[in-house]
């Protein structure tokens, strides 16, 4: 279980920060606890530019990525504090990564009185509309006299702290538990549903089941990614060992809102310029993960051209370029003979077969009338290719290294 810990401060000292380490440690068995600082977040304002918002988009990230949030806060003037707010602001605005997540509030405070007041007004806001977070109700972790409780080298020594604090965190877990144990039978039941593995499509080149058309997806050497016709990340192949990792969370979300904001602008011009039918094709090959990789995005477009989304191929050709330079295509899959073997060599000719059927072309077939091949155009009669690719300017161009993933909009360098 991966949960997500606040430290509602900006400050560099903070005993709220001192809470969740303690707690990062002592409850180690229970769950894997992450802290994050909000100190670089800039104060919220609708007006802040997409080159600014980084830090934000990295929160936003790990928010959706957790199974529950906490969220620990001091209190100031009877109420949390304004880079807290902000952080909420961050959290919520067009946005809904914190939509039905499970959350705990904590807080420690200098004072008798704890943070109460201050989490009060946290929980108020975390019920909200635009927040709409699952906030399990009581369960308060209110530290006061922060100096004496905890001790030099950070450990909670208030022991009757410590106590409900046990008590608070195992129902927060249970909590969560409920959530991931519904979330699982609702998937469960529509997988045992008879109409998904019995329902087909009828294609134009035959049937298939549409258990068939997902294990294709999964199967396919390559990932595949779908931003729709509204600029909605909409679908992404389940396919194992990705190299794009996706996360069903982010489905639904706006190109805006799960790339990184400083590749928006690439990533929106890939995209324009397929609606626009400028391109159809943007080929781009880099290192990804330590081997090399092809990624080609395309403009999915219906039968009368009308624009879909843009659709994005992922996959390593370390394979393909091994064989290559194993001399893989040494020998001509026709004939049989090396490309090094001189073309007027008097030995049998080889059949050529159907890669497809296997049937021999000249197969009890005597009269079989010779197949001529016509000769490729040479490398400098297209004008147009473009020289890093080789692709033809009029259909697909190479993405800039700064250009980004058009469903990520990572760039790898």
């Amino acid at each position: 279980m991966k949960i997500l810990a606040l430290v509602g401060i900006n400050a560099n000292f903070s005993y709220n920060r001192i809470l969740l380490k303690y707690m990062k440690k002592h409850f180690r068995q229970m769950a894997d606890i992450e802290i994050a600082e909000i100190s670089q977040l800039p104060a919220f304002s609708v007006d802040t530019p997409l080159s600014e918002q980084t830090e934000v988009w990295k929160l936003k990230q790990k928010v959706k990525a957790a199974d529950g949030i906490i969220f620990s806060t001091p209190e100031y003037d009877h109420g949390i504090p304004a880079a807290l707010k902000s952080t909420v602001e961050w959290l919520s605005y067009k946005t809904d990564v914190l939509k039905h997540k499970p959350v705990m509030v904590v807080g420690v405070s200098y004072g008798r009185q704890a943070s109460a007041r201050s989490q009060v007004q946290m929980r108020q806001i975390l019920v909200s509309p635009d927040c709409d977070a699952n906030l399990l109700p009581g369960n308060e972790v209110l530290i006061g006299n922060a100096s004496h409780s905890f001790s030099k080298d950070g450990r909670l020594v208030n022991a009757e702290a410590r106590d409900n604090l046990e008590i608070c965190f195992t129902h927060f877990v249970e909590y969560i538990q409920i959530f991931e144990n519904a979330n699982k039978e609702g998937l469960d039941m529509s997988i045992k549903q008879p109409t998904i593995s019995e329902a087909y499509i009828n294609f134009p080149t035959g049937r298939l089941t549409l258990k068939e058309v997902q294990q294709i997806f999964s199967t396919i050497p390559f990932e595949i990614d779908l931003i729709d016709s509204t600029d909605h990340f909409a679908w992404f192949s389940d396919k194992p060992n990705r190299e794009h990792v996706r996360n069903v969370a982010s489905l639904g979300e706006t190109v805006q809102e799960c790339h990184p904001p400083l590749a928006v602008p690439a990533v929106m011009k890939i995209i324009n310029s397929f609606r626009n039918g400028e391109k159809d094709v943007v080929t781009r090959p880099l290192w990804m993960n330590g081997h090399r990789s092809l990624i080609q995005y395309y403009a999915l477009r219906d039968v009368n051209g009308h624009y879909l989304g843009t659709i994005e191929f992922t996959g390593s050709v370390e394979y393909i370029l091994n064989l290559f330079e194993n001399g893989a295509w040494s020998t001509d899959g026709n004939t049989g003979a090396s490309k090094h073997e001189d073309a007027n060599d008097n030995s049998e000719e080889t059949d050529s077969v159907d890669a497809s059927t296997g049937a021999s072309e000249s197969s009890n077939n005597d009269n079989a009338s010779e197949v001529v091949a016509t000769p490729a155009p040479a490398a400098n009669d297209d004008t147009d290719a473009d020289a890093t690719t080789g692709a033809s300017d009029a259909g697909s161009v190479d993405a800039n290294n700064d250009e980004a993933d058009a469903t990520t909009g990572a760039s790898e360098n």
